[in-house]
């Protein structure tokens, strides 16, 4: 009885083992990272910007990113594009609320792998003082490693949601700044 008692312990203590040595954590790399928007404006061309503050941590236990664990954290007055004027409306009490909501958020839910290195990725998005889940596409494009040895992978993000379910520019009509934006990012993580 003792050593079967002996041979489970040493099972259980070999399979935390084996767990803990698959778990990993990811941080984004910001100086090769984008995370980025597209909003049509007048029907007629699209305004793009990004946001220049941000943090991504990824935390995985498998050899993929399936069932990993995703939170991002985006500094609201970060937003950026192009034109310091509409930058300054956009992060007024009009459009982001910079002030009162300073930041933006994500934390999975659920990553799964689909086919060809692409992942279905759950989640929740926190922004302007509105909580709704989102799904995004995640695909792998790839990893290498770095001059440094550091392991590196990169990533790429997209989903559509709706400005009008954050009560984002609610006085700006839909014929002006369409109500879809397009959200899409390229990071690429360093494996810490």
């Amino acid at each position: 009885m003792k050593k079967i008692k002996f041979l489970f312990s040493l099972f259980v203590f070999c399979s935390f083992i084996s767990l803990s040595q698959n778990t990993a954590s990811w941080t984004a790399d910001v100086s090769h990272s984008n995370v980025g928007f597209k909003v049509s404006h007048k029907a007629i061309s699209n305004t793009i910007g990004d946001f220049r503050d941000f943090d991504l941590t990824i935390t995985t236990s498998n050899d993929n990113f399936e069932g990993a664990d995703i939170n991002m954290v985006i500094e609201t007055a970060s937003i950026n594009t192009a034109n310091s004027s509409r930058d300054d409306h956009l992060r007024s009490e009009d459009f982001f609320d910079a002030k009162r909501f300073p930041q933006i958020t994500f934390t999975s839910s659920s990553v799964v792998l689909n086919k060809d290195n692409t992942y279905d990725v759950k989640g929740i998005l926190s922004m302007h003082g509105e909580k709704k889940e989102l799904m995004l596409s995640m695909t792998h494009n790839g990893s290498t490693t770095a001059r440094n040895g550091s392991e590196l992978a990169g990533l790429y993000f997209s989903t559509i949601f709706s400005r009008s379910d954050f009560k984002i520019g609610e006085d700006m009509p839909t014929s002006v700044v369409a109500d879809d934006i397009l959200l899409n990012a390229e990071i690429e993580i360093i494996k810490q």
